[in-house]
């Protein structure tokens, strides 16, 4: 057997046995209040060239994120809807941020969906928010 071949082939094994589990995106949904709603024009420090902070805009919820259903990585209250375009386009979050606003207004019910792999400051991107009576 030769000595060399057998390093070669088993170097690369091993390396790549050393690599991190692949971790995959889990998008969650819950249902709760909205409590309050944050709407900012704040440019995202340096480095950054683009984006604002918290992606723009955000609401907190009355329930944490993480007790949503397929328990998302979303260690806060808050969600954001990606105002400045990073995740979603500019319409579609402001229909998010207006759906969050009336909901908060006529206190009603929301059921909102989060994806826990698009992230603002930390914070989970809501793709979806339903109003109920």
């Amino acid at each position: 057997m030769n000595v060399r071949k057998s390093v070669f082939v088993a170097l690369p094994l091993l390396a790549a046995l050393a690599l991190p589990p692949p971790s995959f995106a889990v998008q969650g949904g819950l249902f709760s209040t909205i409590v309050s709603v944050l709407v900012t024009s704040n440019p995202l420090p340096a480095p950054a060239t683009t984006g604002l902070m918290y992606g723009g805009c955000m609401a907190y919820l009355a329930n944490p994120v993480n007790t949503a259903a397929n328990s998302p990585a979303c260690f806060s209250n808050w969600v954001a809807f990606s105002c400045d375009g990073t995740y979603a386009s500019k319409d579609i979050a402001q229909l998010l941020l207006d759906n969050a606003q009336l909901a908060s207004t006529l206190k009603k019910a929301v059921y909102v969906e989060v994806d826990d792999t698009k992230l603002h400051n930390g914070y989970c991107t809501a793709t979806r928010v339903d109003i109920y009576p």
